[in-house]
């Protein structure tokens, strides 16, 4: 694929699927669609998406890797604002277990006096 994305940045918005295939193949196509960089209308003309438009600019090989980048960077951030998530669960629920002993405690000592 490395080698037919540099072949396929020429790509662009009403060309037909038939002249995109002569100049790269189906699996590519493919790609494309599966990424959701491009539709293809009934008369088969390729419509590029917000996304396509980027990556028509970028070359699709340059997008792709940069938009599997994102992916593993939103990742590891949600996977690192879960264990703070946790930590703080566990401070609260240790502070909320400290006020019920506290009022505990007060509840005993009162009635003794």
């Amino acid at each position: 694929m490395d080698a037919q994305a540099h072949n396929a940045a020429g790509f662009h918005e009403g060309m037909m699927v038939s002249d995109l295939r002569q100049n790269t193949s189906i699996n590519f196509i493919n790609t494309l669609r599966e990424n959701e960089l491009i539709t293809i209308s009934r008369r088969g003309e390729i419509r590029l998406t917000p996304k396509g438009k980027i990556a028509s600019k970028l070359g699709v090989k340059n997008y792709l890797r940069l938009e599997n980048t994102e992916k593993q960077l939103f990742e590891e951030e949600i996977q690192s604002i879960k264990v703070e998530s946790r930590g703080l669960l566990m401070i609260f629920g240790g502070m909320f277990i400290s006020l019920l002993l506290i009022i505990g405690f007060w509840v005993i000592e009162l009635k003794a006096i």
